[in-house]
């Protein structure tokens, strides 16, 4: 089984700047590169659109798992709001009533069960990675960088790696 991991944003766009100038693009590869190895060592295959801090369009992303002939498709992003007060998890797929809707399903709720934050939900979103990929596709906000205790969270290697065991355990769980 092939999963394809891409950390959001990196390169000249950092992402979103969070409190403390916490960027949303170092997270994301954090998290990513945990994912990925927790998933490899349950023996699944793993590419990444980029393991360094790189810039990269959004088509050539969807393009390199494409290419890899990915079975699934995963991007991680970090939330923001000019709301200091919201926070949570939520995750995004392209269209309902499809494969990827479910998958965001799955791995939205095993993500929102090992970080224990508000469960925003899923929803259908026109985004460029979900679009343009030819596997299932999920793009998933772990928490809001904007948010006091959220931000404080991302900023532990603790919490981070409970973003990766979430993921991989929603990823193992849809995939098997």
């Amino acid at each position: 089984m092939k999963i394809f991991i891409d950390p959001g944003h990196g390169g000249t766009n950092p992402g979103a700047i969070g409190i403390d100038g916490l960027k949303e693009a170092e997270i994301n590869l954090d998290v990513s590169l945990r994912l990925g190895e927790i998933l490899a060592g349950r023996g699944y295959d793993i590419e990444y659109s980029h393991t360094g801090d790189e810039t990269l369009s959004l088509a050539e992303r969807a393009n390199r798992a494409n290419a890899w002939g990915a079975d699934y498709f995963i991007s991680i992003h970090c939330n923001s709001n000019s709301d200091p007060s919201i926070g949570g998890t939520e995750t995004f797929y392209y269209k309902a009533g499809t494969t990827a809707e479910r998958f965001a399903e799955t791995v939205n709720n095993a993500l929102v069960a090992e970080i224990n934050l508000r469960d925003i939900g899923i929803f259908a979103r026109n985004l460029a990675v979900l679009r343009l990929t030819r596997m299932p596709a999920v793009l998933t906000e772990l928490a809001f960088l904007t948010n006091p205790a959220e931000a404080a969270l991302l900023e532990t290697a603790e919490f981070r790696q409970s973003c990766a065991v979430g993921l991989a355990d929603g990823i193992t769980e849809f995939t098997s």
